[in-house]
């Protein structure tokens, strides 16, 4: 008996309202329902947004890397008779090679490195340190300081490298 009166006391206070006040569920649920999905959007936002982060951030490792490995290459081909041209910018390296027996600029020039093509584009020796500037295929660029073995024509010591933006690519001979 008590249930019953209870039952009856709450259906009155829910459904006996007066005109007034009649109808305020339906915009209270539409209200909810726009937070809810407002809500929502901004999470998936802000989902995408770190996705597309973390594949730039990834991106840009990668190319770093790429770009290091040409570094490395570069100082490789430094060893033996090409060492010498280290001593003069790029540009005068043709114009250096008859001071530098048996060196060949066009190994400097440029190589490939995990299938990506990497090309040269200037060096600029300083007393115990170079100013070293590649291109990637893809056309994008990096700069080094190269560290130098000052008794010797040599190189000890790559920075890490600063990125640059894409470049035009240059047109092969």
């Amino acid at each position: 008996m008590l249930q019953l009166a209870t039952f009856q006391a709450l259906s009155c206070l829910l459904f006996c309202r007066p005109r007034s006040q009649a109808g305020f569920i339906l915009p209270l649920a539409l209200t909810a329902s726009a937070v809810l999905l407002l809500g929502s959007a901004s999470v998936h936002t802000l989902s995408l947004q770190k996705r597309l982060r973390i594949h730039s951030i990834s991106q840009r490792e990668q190319v770093a890397d790429q770009l290091r490995s040409a570094a490395q290459a570069f100082v490789v081909a430094t060893r033996g008779p090409e060492a010498c041209l280290l001593q003069w910018p790029s540009l005068d390296w043709p114009s250096a090679v008859h001071a530098c027996n048996g060196s060949d600029p066009s190994r400097l020039s440029g190589g490939v490195v995990a299938e990506m093509p990497w090309s040269l584009l200037d060096w600029k020796p300083s007393i115990e340190s170079g100013q070293l500037r590649l291109q990637l295929a893809d056309g994008r660029t990096g700069n080094f300081r190269l560290s130098l073995d000052p008794s010797a024509a040599s190189v000890f010591g790559i920075s890490e490298v600063q990125l640059q933006g894409r470049v035009p690519q240059l047109e092969a001979e």
